[in-house]
């Protein structure tokens, strides 16, 4: 019988042999299920007819799927359309192809949904491991699965040690950010926050109060709006301390987006960044460098920690030393106009 090479079916297999694919499937696992006469004329005829089994087969005999999920919780907003995603993928990318592994994304756009996502991937061994972006603090399932004993990355602070974790400095970010403007000479330094179920979010909040403290400027709770990282947000933020009559000649924005929707806002009530107002963003935006006038923000390098959580997830399945189980990547300020006062004429 006469077939191309790798044309040949698994169903195909069975039928020459006698026996049911399930069978010849276990056979050419070498199951000791099958009695030794059965996987012998399976193994013979494989050879015989050169088949080759195919890759999800396979990995399901193997138990190994050679795929790392990556799986962004229910968020805010849609991962897909934040620009951090583009570089975190890029990283993670970049170690996965070259360890030769693939890569599964999951969202989920509720609790629930992501319940049966994360069973799904876990139960039936869809990834070896998991690379997890943070959920809400509130959120059930992501304790569930960091705490699972499946391979876990996680990408932000985790309550106790032995989870392995890659994260950003958001706390020394916003302390940075906060800092910049108090040495610019600013007093009444304003703060528009994340949602504060968000740990990202809680911890920018407490390095702007911390640089605060240093500086021996009193926190006052009514320069703190909180908005939910989008840029309308941003902008309702101003308009409710300027409606709330609150003095302040400083901004510190808990991500690019609102600080843009704040400039926006601030512009539109006459007044000048960053003159009567400098501005200091988070997340280093591509659009942060092209705003007018161009956006002072800072940098954490999401690139990196996709490469540093991938790198950890192929040491961990491959059964290597991961080395520190929890690594901070630093952030760093990038200074454009809108914190750097213009000299007066």
């Amino acid at each position: 019988m006469s077939m191309k090479k790798g044309s040949l079916t698994l169903k195909d297999l069975a039928k020459i042999v006698g026996v049911s694919p399930a069978t010849a499937s276990l056979a050419l696992a070498g199951d000791p299920r099958v009695n030794v006469k059965t996987r012998q004329m399976v193994e013979e005829a494989a050879r015989r007819l050169n088949y080759v089994p195919n890759e999800i087969g396979r990995s399901l005999r193997a138990k190994k799927a050679e795929t790392i999920a990556l799986i962004f919780p229910n968020t805010p907003h849609n991962a897909f359309s934040h620009p951090y995603f583009v570089e975190l993928l890029e990283g993670v990318t970049e170690v996965l192809v070259q360890n030769g592994f693939y890569l599964m994304v999951s969202t989920a756009p509720t609790e629930q949904d992501e319940q049966a996502a994360y069973d799904k991937i876990m139960m039936n061994r869809r990834a070896d491991g998991i690379i997890l972006w943070p959920a809400s603090i509130n959120d059930s399932n992501i304790s569930r699965i960091v705490e699972s004993g499946f391979p876990v990355v996680y990408l932000g602070r985790w309550h106790h040690n032995d989870v392995i974790t890659v994260e950003r400095d958001d706390f020394g970010g916003a302390y940075l950010a906060t800092e910049h403007l108090l040495q610019a000479g600013r007093r009444n330094v304003a703060h528009i926050t994340g949602p504060l179920e968000y740990q990202v979010s809680i911890d920018r909040l407490e390095g702007y109060k911390k640089a605060l403290e240093d500086y021996k400027v009193l926190y006052d709770p009514s320069l703190v709006v909180t908005g939910d990282y989008t840029m309308e947000s941003g902008a309702a933020a101003i308009r409710e301390l300027l409606k709330r009559g609150v003095s302040f000649d400083g901004l510190f924005s808990g991500n690019d987006r609102m600080a843009i929707g704040a400039m926006k806002a601030l512009h539109a009530a006459g007044i000048r960044i960053p003159e009567d107002v400098a501005m200091v963003g988070c997340d280093n935006m591509e659009m942060a460098s092209m705003t007018t006038p161009a956006l002072t923000t800072i940098h954490q390098s999401l690139r990196e920690i996709g490469r540093v959580a991938a790198t950890k997830m192929i040491l961990l399945l491959t059964g290597q030393e991961v080395g520190a189980k929890q690594t901070t990547i630093p952030a760093e300020i990038v200074v454009r106009e809108s914190s750097t006062s213009h000299v007066k004429v």
